[in-house]
C-alpha cells in the first residue's frame, strides 16, 4: 500500500499544477422516452465563429465533461445511433460563467434516416465511475469473431486460463448479469454463449450496491448487447471459419483427429414499428483446440518410496453452442412497457486423453531403492469426460413511470435446464519397445443426470427528492432446485459386461431458497456523491442424499439430510468526490457472500484419468468476504489514468484440497489403489492485497492504446487434513490494447496478456502470456460488409503450467505432481458481416439464469 500512497500522491500534486483558467461544459445524456443515460453518445461542440469542431463521447453513466474551452459561444450537436441530434445554439463560457452545466440533455428516438456527425474525438476504452468500471467492446477487435469470455481476457482485472475457466482478481467466484439482468449460471459458460460481436460494453462492477445480489467473491460482470435497428426490420448476418492447418496431426494410438478448426455464424434481428420491438436471433459455434499434456506426480507409499506416474500424450477438447431468442417489448403508454423473451441454449463441452502412464516404486528422485522392487509398467489410458446442457427460459417484465422521479419495475423468470455428464477411463497394457498397446486392464463407465428448476420474482421501486436524492427499495426472491442421480458401472473384463459399483452411486436432491430485500439512498453534497445500502438474505437450504453411506474424505458423522437456515445483512458505502474537472477520487466497501454450487457439494466420485479422482462434499458453508476499494481518476488532456488500490478478505474459505488414497483406510477400502484424490472444503481464509492501473492513451485520430496492470499480495491460510498452509505471492498482470486506424475502411489492432506465477493452497500455477492481432476492412463502395482476419496466439505461448503438493498431519509431503497443458498456435480466423438498416436500439435478451451456474 505504500507505493500506492506515494502514486496518489504524485497524481493529485500533478493535478493542481495542471489546472487551467479556461471554462468547462457538462451535462448528461439520456434517452427521451425511457430516461435511461446514454453511454457513448458523440458530442461535437464548436465555436459560433468557427469551422473547426472537437468533440467527446459521454461516459458509461451518460455524463460528459468539455475540458479547456476558450472563453466565448458555442454550437453543441448530440448525436447516437438510433436518436434524432440535437443542437444546442449560443451556450456562453465566460470569466463569469466558466462552469457551465447543461443538465439532462434528453435526445428522441428517431423514425428517420438522419446524416452521420463526423467527431473528432476517440471515445475511451475504459471509463470510471462510482460504482463500476466500464469497458468498450469494440476496441479490443480480436475478440470480435470469439466469445464474451475472448472478450473478457483482455480486460485488465479479469483472467481467463486456458481451458477457459474466467477469474476477477484471482477467483472463479462471481455473478454474470445480462443487460443489467441477473444471472446465476456459471460465468465460463453463459460467457462462451454470447458472441463477441453482438457486445457493446463490459461492466465490472467490484463492489456491487445493495440493489444486487450479494453472491459471489469477484462481485459482477455485466454484458450489455449492442443496440441496433431503425424503424422497420433490422439485419445482421455473420459467419466465422478458421483454423491451424499447419498444427494438425492425428493422435498415433486412438487415431482421433487433432486441430484447432472452428467455425460458427448467426443471424439476428430486431424490428421496431411504433409502439412495438420484435428481436431475435439465432447463434452457432463450434471451437476444437488441438492440445497435449505432459505430467510427472508422484506419491508417497511408506517411509521413503514413493509411487510415480509419469504421463505425457495428446489431449483435444471441444465447445459447441447453440443459442436462440426471441423477445418482444410493447409500450403499453407513455409510462408503461410490458417486456417479454424466451431463450434456448444447448452447449456440449468436452475433452478427451490418450495419456501413456510410466508407473514405477522409487525414492522422490526417481532412484531405485535396495530392496524394493522398481515394478515398472507402461499403461496407456484413453479417457473422455463430456458435459451438456439444455437451457430453456421464459422471462417477463413490467416496468411503470409513476412520473419523471418515480418508477416501479416487476419481473419473473422461470427456468428449465437438463444438466448431463459422462465419463469413461479404460486402462491397458502398454508395450514401450513396440510403442503399441495391448489387452484391456479395467474400464470405468460414470455418469450424471440432474434437471433444474428455477424460478426468480423482483419488484424494484425508486423514486427521487426535492434535493435530487434517490431512494430505492425492493424484493428479490428466487428459488432453485437440483435433484438427479449419479451411476458408476465398471466392466467384468473377463465376460465383457459393466455391472453397477453400488458403493460409489449415490442421488443428490437440493433446494435453495434466497429471499432478499433491499433499500439504498443515493445522493451528493457539494462535490461529493454517495450510495449507502443495506441488503438482507435469508437463505433456506436443504440437501437429501439417497444415501447416507455417501463417500467421503471428512470425518464426522454422515448423514442424509443437510439444512441450512441463515439470515445475513449485506452493507454497502460508495463515494465519490470530485476534486477538479480532471480529478475524482472514488472509495467504496461492502461485505459478500459465496454460495457452493451444487457441484462441488453432491458426493459422487468422478474418476478424472489414471491419477485422479474428484468428489463433493454436502457439508459445505458459505464464504463471507469483506472487499474496499479506493480509486484515483485523472484526466491529462485527452488522456485518462485510472489508479485503484484494493482489498478482499474471505472468511471460511473454500478450498480445492488434495490427499492421497492411503492416508484414509475407508477411502483406500473403495478406491484399492494408490492415487490423488481432490474434494473441496472451509479450510480458511485469504486475502488480496494490491493496485490495479488502467490507462487511455489518444495518440490521435489514427492510434489509441489501453495499458492495464495490477499488483497485488495473494495470501492463503488454513487447515488442511492436519497440516497448516501458510502460502503467499506477489502477483501481477499486465496488458495492453493497440488500435490503429489507417483509413475509415481499415483498421488494425494488437492486444497482448502476461499474468504472473500464483500460489494456491497446496500449489502455484506458472506464469502465462498471450499475443494476437486483427484486420478489419468496411469497403466504403459495400455498405454493411465487413470483413476481418484475426491472428490468435502470435507465439505460441498458450501453455499452462500447475504444481501441486500435499502434506499430511506431521509435515510429510506425500503428493507432488507437475502438469503442463499446452495449445498449440498460430491460429487464423477469417470473419464476414453483414447487417442492413442497422441502427436504433435492441430489446433484452434472455439467457439462462440458474442452470449454467451447475453446469
Amino acid at each position: 500500500m505504500k507505493h500506492f500512497y506515494i502514486l496518489l500522491s504524485f497524481f493529485v500534486i500533478g493535478s493542481a499544477a495542471g489546472f487551467a483558467q479556461t471554462g468547462r461544459i457538462t451535462g448528461i445524456i439520456s434517452d427521451r422516452n425511457s430516461n435511461d443515460r446514454i453511454p457513448f453518445a458523440s458530442i461535437s461542440i464548436m465555436a459560433e465563429k468557427s469551422s473547426v469542431p472537437t468533440g467527446t463521447v459521454s461516459n458509461g453513466d451518460g455524463s460528459f465533461t468539455l475540458d479547456d474551452l476558450k472563453f466565448g459561444s458555442y454550437k453543441m450537436l448530440v448525436y447516437f445511433m438510433g436518436y434524432k441530434t440535437d443542437t444546442i445554439s449560443n451556450i456562453i463560457v465566460s470569466q463569469q460563467a466558466s462552469k457551465v452545466n447543461l443538465g439532462t440533455i434528453s435526445l428522441q428516438p428517431f423514425s428517420i434516416e438522419v446524416q452521420e456527425v463526423q467527431v473528432q474525438a476517440n471515445a475511451k476504452t475504459s471509463l470510471n465511475k462510482i460504482d463500476r468500471q466500464t469497458y468498450r467492446a469494440s476496441d479490443f477487435q480480436t475478440a470480435k469473431g470469439g466469445n464474451a469470455t475472448d472478450l473478457l481476457s483482455k480486460l485488465p482485472s479479469v483472467s481467463v486460463d486456458p481451458d477457459g475457466s474466467v477469474s476477477v482478481r484471482g477467483t472463479t467466484d462471481f455473478v454474470v448479469y445480462l443487460n443489467g439482468k441477473p444471472t446465476q449460471m456459471d460465468p465460463s459458460i453463459l460467457l462462451g454463449q454470447i458472441s463477441g460481436a453482438q457486445i457493446d460494453n463490459v461492466e465490472v462492477i467490484s463492489i456491487p450496491t445493495a440493489k444486487y445480489d450479494s453472491q459471489g467473491k469477484g462481485g459482477i460482470i455485466n454484458i450489455n448487447t449492442k443496440k441496433t435497428g431503425a424503424t422497420g426490420l433490422s439485419v445482421s448476418v455473420s459467419g466465422l471459419e478458421g483454423g491451424a492447418p499447419w498444427s494438425n496431426t492425428t493422435d498415433p494410438y486412438s487415431g482421433f483427429k487433432l486441430n484447432d478448426n472452428r467455425y460458427g455464424g448467426g443471424a439476428n434481428f430486431i424490428y421496431l414499428k411504433d409502439k412495438l420491438t420484435l428481436s431475435g436471433g439465432i447463434n452457432f459455434n463450434h471451437r476444437n483446440v488441438n492440445g497435449s499434456r505432459v505430467g510427472d506426480a508422484r506419491i508417497l507409499v511408506k517411509d521413503n518410496t514413493y509411487r510415480h506416474m509419469v504421463a505425457g500424450g495428446e489431449r483435444p477438447e471441444w465447445y459447441e453452442y447453440l443459442a436462440a431468442n426471441l423477445g418482444v417489448d410493447y409500450r403499453i403508454s407513455e409510462n408503461s412497457t410490458l417486456s417479454g423473451s424466451y431463450f434456448y441454449g444447448n452447449r456440449t463441452e468436452g475433452r478427451s486423453a490418450y495419456y501413456i502412464y510410466d508407473i514405477f516404486f522409487a525414492d522422490k528422485n526417481k532412484v531405485t531403492i535396495p530392496g524394493i522392487a522398481r515394478n515398472e509398467a507402461w499403461i496407456y489410458n484413453p479417457n473422455t469426460d463430456n458435459r451438456y446442457g439444455k437451457f430453456n427460459n421464459v422471462n417477463i417484465d413490467y416496468s411503470h413511470s409513476f412520473s419523471k422521479t418515480s418508477d416501479l419495475k416487476v419481473s419473473a423468470l422461470y427456468e428449465h435446464s437438463s444438466l448431463t455428464r459422462e465419463l469413461s477411463n479404460r486402462n491397458y497394457h502398454f508395450d514401450k519397445p513396440s510403442n503399441k498397446f495391448g489387452s484391456k486392464i479395467l474400464e470405468y463407465r460414470q455418469s450424471d443426470d440432474t434437471p433444474l428448476d428455477g424460478y426468480r420474482l423482483s419488484a424494484d421501486y425508486s423514486t427521487q427528492f426535492d434535493n435530487g436524492s434517490k431512494l430505492g427499495l425492493g424484493i428479490q426472491p428466487q428459488f432453485m432446485k437440483v435433484a438427479g442421480d449419479f451411476t458408476y458401472d465398471t466392466l467384468d473384463v473377463k465376460s465383457g459386461r459393466f455391472y453397477p459399483y453400488a458403493d460409489l452411486e449415490n442421488g443428490i436432491d437440493l433446494t435453495r431458497g434466497i429471499y432478499a430485500g433491499y433499500a439504498d439512498y443515493s445522493g451528493s453534497y457539494k462535490k461529493i456523491k454517495y450510495i449507502a445500502g443495506l441488503r438482507l438474505e435469508y437463505t433456506d437450504q436443504a440437501i437429501r442424499l439417497k444415501s447416507s453411506d455417501y463417500f467421503s474424505l471428512f470425518e464426522g458423522q454422515k448423514k442424509s439430510d443437510y439444512t441450512y437456515h441463515h439470515l445475513d445483512f449485506f452493507p454497502n458505502l460508495h463515494l465519490e468526490w470530485e476534486l477538479t474537472g480532471k480529478d475524482k477520487l472514488t472509495m467504496a466497501s461492502s461485505r459478500r457472500i459465496s454460495r457452493p454450487p451444487a457441484k462441488n457439494m453432491a458426493p459422487f466420485l468422478y474418476r478424472r484419468h489414471l491419477e485422479v479422482y474428484e468428489v463433493g462434499d454436502p457439508r459445505l458453508l458459505p464464504e463471507y468476504l469483506v472487499n474496499a476499494e479506493i480509486t484515483y481518476d485523472r484526466k491529462i488532456g485527452k488522456n485518462n489514468f485510472t489508479l485503484t488500490g484494493f482489498y478482499r478478505g474471505v472468511d471460511n474459505a473454500i478450498f480445492r484440497v488434495n490427499t492421497v488414497t492411503n492416508q484414509n483406510p475407508e477411502v483406500y477400502a473403495v478406491a484399492k489403489e494408490d492415487v490423488l484424490i481432490r474434494s473441496y472444503t472451509n479450510a480458511g481464509n485469504s486475502t488480496s492485497l494490491g493496485a490495479e492501473l488502467n490507462a487511455n492513451i489518444d495518440a490521435g485520430k489514427f492510434a489509441k492504446f489501453f495499458v492495464g496492470g495490477s499488483l497485488y499480495n495473494y495470501a492463503v491460510k488454513g487447515n488442511i487434513f492436519g497440516y497448516q498452509v501458510d502460502n503467499s505471492s506477489l502477483n501481477w498482470s499486465l496488458k495492453s490494447n493497440v488500435n490503429l486506424v489507417f483509413t475509415k475502411e481499415l483498421k488494425m489492432a494488437f492486444d497482448f496478456n502476461l499474468k504472473s506465477a500464483t500460489v494456491t493452497a497446496q500449489g502455484k500455477n506458472d506464469l502465462f502470456y498471450l499475443v494476437n492481432s486483427s484486420v478489419s476492412y468496411s469497403p466504403a463502395k459495400l455498405k454493411g460488409w465487413d470483413l476481418s482476419v484475426r491472428l490468435l496466439d502470435l507465439m505460441n505461448s498458450n501453455s499452462e503450467g500447475l504444481d501441486t503438493q500435499a502434506f499430511n498431519k506431521a509435515g510429510a509431503e506425500i503428493f507432488y505432481q507437475e502438469t503442463t497443458y499446452y495449445r498449440k498456435g498460430c491460429i487464423v480466423e477469417l470473419g464476414l458481416t453483414y447487417s442492413f438498416n442497422k441502427k436504433g436500439k435492441s430489446t433484452l435478451k434472455t439467457d439462462s439464469t440458474f442452470g449454467k451456474d451447475q453446469f
